[in-house]
């Protein structure tokens, strides 16, 4: 398949600024490793890795009707803000996430949360090579879901106490990122605060009666540990 050309619009957009490769990063066409010729196919689909600044815009809303992206390192944050000041993030996107099917359709911004590492996938060019490989399908649907059902998730999260929705986050947060020993949260509480609809008071609040429930433990700045994942589930219900 021959290269194809993803046009200008992001050789080099003014509203970006350059960073340091992350320590964790996920390639695209790793995706598919036992296909050599499909990653070749899957490579000429991409433009990038573009790199951004924490708190920097990574695209604006005309090239999201083009453009899918996919986080290949940091996180991606789709937010909105209001006349009043007033600030919701919608979703989180972490390192091996495919999205913006709705993100221009619902005038969000979409924002580095962290420094991260952006790979811009051609729509049209993508849907096209699903429509003659199932595998490509295949994730592309899976991908889809996951985000839909992260979206529907978090609408009914918002009916629950503040305690149950920081609860919630942080497990879940840690089973996105790994499970690993610790979570080290990668952006900042204030992040945490818009996307749960809480105030930053009732967010610190929040995880100190978590701490002192026995259920978290913070060990330095944004590290912490989650001690009972049996009483976090429960709480999480």
């Amino acid at each position: 398949m021959a290269n194809l050309d993803l046009g200008t619009a992001h050789a080099e957009p003014n509203h970006s600024k350059i960073f340091g490769t992350a320590d964790t990063a996920v390639c695209f066409e790793q995706l598919f490793a036992d296909d050599v010729s499909l990653q070749r196919t899957l490579s000429a689909l991409q433009r990038g890795p573009v790199r951004y600044y924490r708190d920097n815009i990574v695209v604006f809303e005309d090239d999201l009707e083009d453009y899918l992206l996919f986080v290949v390192s940091g996180v991606v944050r789709s937010c909105k803000t209001c006349k009043n000041g007033a600030r919701n993030i919608v979703a989180f996107y972490l390192p091996g996430d495919l999205f913006g099917w709705t993100a221009a359709r619902r005038s969000l911004s979409i924002e580095a949360a962290t420094d991260v590492e952006v790979l811009f996938l051609k729509r049209d060019s993508l849907l096209s090579l699903a429509s003659r490989d199932g595998r490509v399908a295949s994730y592309l649907l899976s991908a889809t879901t996951n985000e839909l059902v992260r979206c529907q998730e978090h609408i009914m999260l918002m009916s629950k106490t503040a305690k149950c929705r920081v609860a919630t986050f942080l497990r879940e947060l840690w089973v996105r990122l790994g499970r690993a020993k610790y979570l080290e949260v990668p952006f900042s509480y204030q992040d945490i605060a818009d996307y749960l609809g809480l105030t930053g008071e009732t967010l610190s609040r929040s995880i100190t009666e978590l701490e002192r429930s026995g259920l978290i433990s913070r060990v330095a700045g944004r590290k912490l540990l989650l001690r009972n994942h049996f009483e976090l589930r429960r709480l999480m219900r």
